[in-house]
């Protein structure tokens, strides 16, 4: 029985401006396009590139803010450079500048003049502007897109627009979505779209091209499954809980119409590659089952920083990296606990029982599937076999913090003294947990990130005390986990320009590595010992050094005809890091990297 409690109604346009009046909503966006328009003319980046002339034997280079991330090689020493080598073709589809002569349609959309630049609005900006500003467009339209997509997602949940964008804001600054921004921001920032068209248009046939262009366009830009069923398992459990106003038999019909649609585009744009991937040793053979990740992982979305230090995992949780210790964490959930008025809560679920049961089952399902040892056949029913554990706590967070956020916008807060020091008391019990993880001192385990959310409680704290902000209570706390994710994920990537990344003196690259004892092949290969990505061919310099995001057999088996057939499938039918060491055969001593022998290299195939 309905007690009274019901749903805030969704603006009538679903925008993120309803219950806005016109003059500050008009000034708060003409400062965003402004701060975006400067973004753009200065050519910023998040880009850890700055870390490759130092790698490459040149003067080390720092960026003008933050620091360049070790870690994010994938983006500095593989993705950057692959767009180096498709603005070096003319946005052509083949690398005709290095040896291999492989296509530039891989996964990861890169700027090319084909018919799927229609599906890359993000890469438009190549054919308008210089390189450096166009990739600064790239990471700016990305941050914008994510913003905004998932504000508007929020919108449809029924999330007044300030709190929407607050709650949007907090997830785009977690550590999880910040620490693989660099070379998955499609992933994250292009996959609420298409449930916003879904959901927000009304005329059908505009609801199933908006829904279908949206889809292939998150589709396209970066395919990587793990991420992208992760996310619609999260999208699918909000909509099902909190939307099933708008589960009507024809906006189901029109969302397998737009999904028949995306899925078109997608197979006729990678026809050519996707037998290739799915018959590779790695990627297209992984499996995974569920289970194998920490329970501290759990504790960790209620703890900030209690699996790390500066990022990177504290001893107990080694080995690892920054990337896979994060989590898609915040203070929305420990806010919940200690803020939320329970008494309110606890009659919005009465009266929303289904919603509640849908939201509890869907999280605890993701859970399963990450922290306990669900058998592979499991997965393999479910789809989640694609997805490794550690993945899914995107989703798992996805549902975490914008299930409190639910309940905090809902139910609404009561900021006593009380109820702020338990609040307290609870950071610190995750502060003083730290000391159990790693052997060392206080100093050496705890750094200015775990006191920012000690400062931004303090804050709330003290505007607590206002009366004139009591209205505005839920938006407070809001910007306060805003801002914690802010000052303590906000720079995990730099702030570099753009400009170097496609103006390095090459010569002086060959250089270096000249005397560092690389030689030139034959045919005018450059065969330089160690491990490069795609550095080198970023540059123009056509090197067996490379990253192959498809596997080049054909190139490979001339130089190693004893190999036998199986032996040489498993060692070149791989995406691969391709580097250059000694010996007589290759070897792979990890899933993607392979080590070709100079010696082989150097000789007449």
């Amino acid at each position: 029985m309905n007690s009274g409690y019901t749903l805030p109604p969704v603006a009538a346009n679903g925008s993120l401006l309803g219950g806005l009046r016109p003059g500050p909503a008009r000034l708060c966006i003409a400062i965003v396009i402004a701060l975006c328009a400067v973004y753009v003319i200065l050519a910023l980046t998040p880009s850890s590139y700055s870390l490759a002339p130092g790698y490459l034997g040149l003067a080390a280079e720092q960026p003008l803010l933050g620091t360049a991330r070790l870690i994010r090689s994938d983006e500095w020493l593989v993705y950057t450079p692959y767009v180096q080598i498709a603005v070096a073709n003319d946005f052509g589809p083949v690398n005709t500048l290095g040896p291999y002569h492989e296509t530039l349609r891989s996964f990861q959309a890169l700027p090319l003049l084909d018919w799927g630049l229609l599906f890359k609005p993000y890469h438009w900006a190549f054919m308008v502007l210089p390189p450096a500003n166009a990739y600064s467009f790239f990471f700016m339209f990305m941050a914008m897109a994510f913003l905004l997509g998932w504000a508007l997602f929020l919108r449809q949940l029924r999330f007044p627009p300030l709190a929407a964008l607050l709650v949007s804001a907090t997830l785009l600054l977690s550590p999880f979505v910040q620490v693989w921004w660099t070379s998955n921001a499609g992933a994250f920032a292009l996959a609420p779209w298409a449930a916003v068209a879904w959901l927000q248009i009304d005329r059908r046939w505009l609801r199933v091209l908006a829904s279908a262009y949206a889809l292939a366009v998150w589709l396209l830009a970066v395919a990587y499954p793990p991420f992208i069923i992760s996310t619609v398992f999260a999208l699918a459990v909000l909509v099902l809980a909190l939307r099933r106003d708008a589960l009507s038999l024809s906006r189901l019909v029109d969302a397998v119409i737009a999904g028949v649609i995306a899925l078109a585009v997608f197979v006729g744009y990678f026809q050519d590659i996707i037998e290739i991937v799915q018959n590779t040793v790695y990627p297209g053979k992984r499996e995974s089952a569920g289970g194998g990740v920490s329970g501290i992982s759990l504790l960790a979305h209620l703890f900030p920083n209690l699996m790390t230090y500066r990022f990177d995992p504290l001893p107990a949780f080694q080995p690892s990296n920054a990337c896979e210790i994060a989590v898609l964490g915040s203070l929305l959930p420990l806010m919940t606990l200690t803020l939320v008025d329970h008494a309110k809560l606890r009659q919005w679920a009465a009266s929303h029982r289904a919603a509640v049961a849908v939201l509890l089952a869907g999280t605890a399902l993701i859970a399963c599937w990450i922290f306990l040892p669900v058998p592979l056949v499991i997965g393999k029913l479910t789809g989640f076999y694609m997805v490794p554990p550690s993945r899914a706590l995107l989703g798992f967070g996805l549902l975490l913090n914008i299930g409190c956020a639910v309940a905090l916008v809902y139910a609404g807060v009561r900021l006593t003294r009380r109820r702020l020091w338990t609040l307290v008391g609870l950071l610190m019990a995750g502060t003083l947990a730290k000391l159990a993880f790693g052997a060392g001192s206080f100093s050496r385990l705890h750094s200015a990130a775990d006191a920012w959310p000690y400062l931004c409680v303090t804050l709330l704290a003290i505007i607590a005390k206002r009366p004139r902000f009591a209205p505005h209570a839920v938006t407070v706390v809001l910007a306060t986990a805003a801002l914690a994710n802010l000052l303590g994920n906000g720079l995990f990537n730099p702030v570099q320009s753009a400009r170097p990344i496609f103006a390095m003196d090459r010569g002086a690259v060959l250089q270096s590595l000249q005397a560092r004892g690389a030689q030139a092949a034959a045919d005018g290969t450059l065969v330089a010992p160690g491990h490069y990505g795609a550095l080198l061919q970023g540059l123009g310099i056509p090197a067996v050094n490379h990253v192959l995001y498809l596997p080049q057999q054909a190139y490979f088996r001339p130089y190693f005809p004893d190999l036998s057939d199986e032996q040489f499938n498993f060692t070149f039918n791989r995406y691969a890091h391709i580097a250059v060491g000694e010996g007589d055969a290759p070897q792979v001593p990890n899933g993607d990297l392979v080590i070709v022998p100079a010696k082989a290299m150097l000789a007449e195939p």
